[in-house]
């Protein structure tokens, strides 16, 4: 539902609600359930984390949001690596290895969260730059 519908709707609703108990007696009561599913949303702002090869490592600051209640998982994509090539996410903390085939799952987070979280990406042997972007999807 977008933001207008939604504003739409809750207008609607206190208008007859308004309505209602104006047109009532004095002991007259009225009363309007309203209730509103809204959809689980994530996002992290990010731009990617790029770990040369002359480098063991890049870091940044994410903000991630999400509000699902049952979580969210965390996703990193980036070239296949090589057979000497080795890279790990920490992810807020919680250390991941890189597949090699291009995508990884790095976390599950539990619950809604809205706020900054460190990422860093540490690699080893590397041939060419690694580029790393992150993604989330909620659960």
């Amino acid at each position: 539902m977008s933001k207008k519908a939604f504003y739409t709707l809750a207008g609607a609703a206190i208008a007859m609600l308004s309505s209602a108990t104006a047109m009532a007696g004095e002991n007259a009561s009225a009363g309007m359930r309203i209730s509103v599913r809204i959809p689980p949303m994530c996002s992290i702002s990010t731009s990617s984390l790029v770990v040369q090869e002359s480098a063991t490592s890049a870091a940044s600051t994410f903000f991630e949001s999400c509000n699902s209640n049952r979580g969210f998982q965390v996703f990193a994509t980036h070239r296949p690596l090589g057979l000497n090539e080795k890279a790990d996410v920490q992810y807020d903390g919680v250390s991941a290895e890189l597949s090699r085939a291009g995508m990884s799952l790095v976390q599950f987070r539990q619950g809604a969260r809205h706020g900054p979280v460190v990422v860093r990406v540490a690699a080893e042997n590397l041939a060419a730059p690694l580029a790393v972007s992150f993604a989330m999807t909620p659960v």
